[in-house]
């Protein structure tokens, strides 16, 4: 099998895998549930946890980690064929504005932290 090199050869292996087992290219918000659950899965290992014990624990189970952001990057480019997305156009469209919108140094997230 091919080996994706740039994103837009992630999305066309994605559409070429979607055309020979004869699936339809067209919006299913199945594919956001799908989106949804695996990124609650993952999250689900993380939470309640204080900032050392997440490091800890996804430096321990990197793999779980590879697996979820893999089958998420597939099911973001089965969705951005879906609605005929190009996801690196996507992403150049909002990355000066995510990119000047967050130019601080402050805090990622509003979590607090654990004693």
């Amino acid at each position: 099998m091919k080996i994706a090199k740039t994103i837009k050869e992630a999305q066309r292996i994605v559409k070429n895998f979607a055309l020979r087992n004869k699936w339809k290219d067209v919006p299913n918000v199945d594919k956001f549930d799908h989106l949804h659950e695996e990124l609650i899965e993952m999250s689900q290992y993380l939470r309640y946890k204080s900032e050392r014990e997440r490091i800890k624990f996804v430096k321990e189970n990197k793999n779980i980690f590879k697996d979820g952001i893999g089958d998420l990057f597939f099911g973001l480019c089965r969705l951005a064929n879906q609605l005929n997305v190009d996801i690196e156009d996507a992403f150049n469209i909002v990355k000066s504005e995510i990119l000047q919108k967050y130019n601080h140094k402050g805090h990622e997230n509003n979590i607090v932290k654990k004693k």
